[in-house]
């Protein structure tokens, strides 16, 4: 009886070891499975709150929606095709800037001589109804009368005569065609200032200044062949907040988050012979590059590509070889 009520003496005993075994394994677990959760939980935070590092993601800048970025982004690229120049042709240069700018320039030139405060509120419904201006135009003319609407088609006619003398010349044909289709590449520099602050206008300006742009056509700053601010443009700068213009009597109030830099090939610019000189396109992205770089140290700034993520060297040489890609190819075109 004795040695029954040993074993089972013994038996609880190495049960309740074997419990307390347990339970302690099962904390243990527990507190790993915790401090796991806890590192994976300060990872997700750093990864959120650090991604201005190299190392981190994309950060989305929150000062407009992703469709008004697009349709700034579209209306750039068709202002760009309405200052396509031809080197050599001075007698053609005339005749597009008055087939293409005088209906849009006009416009954007009144929006300047309005005071500060309407600027600020008209221009944004205004760029959003640029591109549908030509249909809303023909509507009074057919339901006006004729007495007052007889001048208005007249000059539509104007326009088209040098189209049919043009096409007796294939200088001439090839700036048409140009001029009408969309650019093959849109290379985009962005120089955005920190979460949380603008660049003031009047630094903005300065920088510019001595970067060697000039505000033109459109209202925006452009880059031209010649280092006097003359001759045709090779790119262009405007502002990241729509309607993407400047006003050089406002620039002492004047605040942005960023501004653009873009590049539209193929250029506007080709010799007597109709083609593109060589190299000049990788000169004006090199060019862009620059300025892009001079203007970021300036204004304490940094370099976005066109999806707003950090633009690293590598980055640039990618682009670049883009452009060099694309003049090889045009070589082979005309080979």
């Amino acid at each position: 009886m004795r040695d029954w009520l040993t074993v089972i003496i013994i038996l609880l005993i190495a049960g309740i070891l074997l419990d307390a075994f347990r339970r302690m394994r099962q904390a243990r677990r527990e507190n790993i499975r915790l401090s796991k959760n806890a590192e994976i939980a300060d990872k997700e935070d750093v990864r959120v709150s650090s991604s201005e590092f190299p190392s981190g993601g994309a950060r989305v800048v929150g000062y407009r929606d992703e469709s008004d970025a697009h349709s700034l982004t579209e209306n750039l690229k068709k202002k760009h095709q309405a200052k396509k120049v031809t080197i050599g042709a001075p007698n053609r240069i005339p005749e597009q800037v008055t087939l293409n700018l005088d209906e849009h320039v006009p416009m954007l030139m009144d929006s300047v001589d309005e005071p500060d405060e309407a600027e600020r509120e008209t221009p944004e419904p205004a760029l959003g109804n640029l591109e549908g201006l030509d249909d809303t135009v023909p509507d009074p003319i057919d339901n006006a009368p004729r007495e007052e609407r007889k001048p208005v088609p007249k000059p539509a006619p104007k326009p088209r005569k040098p189209e049919k003398n043009k096409r007796g010349s294939k200088a001439c044909e090839q700036d048409e065609s140009a001029a009408q289709k969309e650019p093959d590449e849109v290379l985009i520099i962005n120089v955005m200032a920190p979460k949380g602050t603008r660049f003031n206008g009047e630094d903005l300006l300065k920088a510019l200044m001595g970067a060697g742009m000039k505000l033109g056509a459109m209202d925006i700053f452009h880059r031209h062949l010649n280092d006097d601010g003359d001759g045709p443009i090779l790119f262009s700068l405007a502002n990241m907040v729509v309607p993407g213009t400047f006003n050089l009597s406002a620039m002492k109030n004047f605040e942005t988050p960023g501004v653009s830099l873009f590049l539209s090939l193929p250029l506007g610019i080709i010799d007597d012979d109709g083609n593109i000189p060589d190299g000049l396109s990788i000169r004006a992205f090199e060019d862009m590059a620059r300025t892009a770089r001079s203007l970021a140290e300036q204004l304490g700034g940094e370099l976005k590509d066109e999806n707003r993520s950090i633009m690293t060297q590598q980055t640039i040489e990618h682009a670049k070889q883009r452009v060099v890609e694309y003049e090889r190819k045009q070589r082979l075109a005309r080979a």
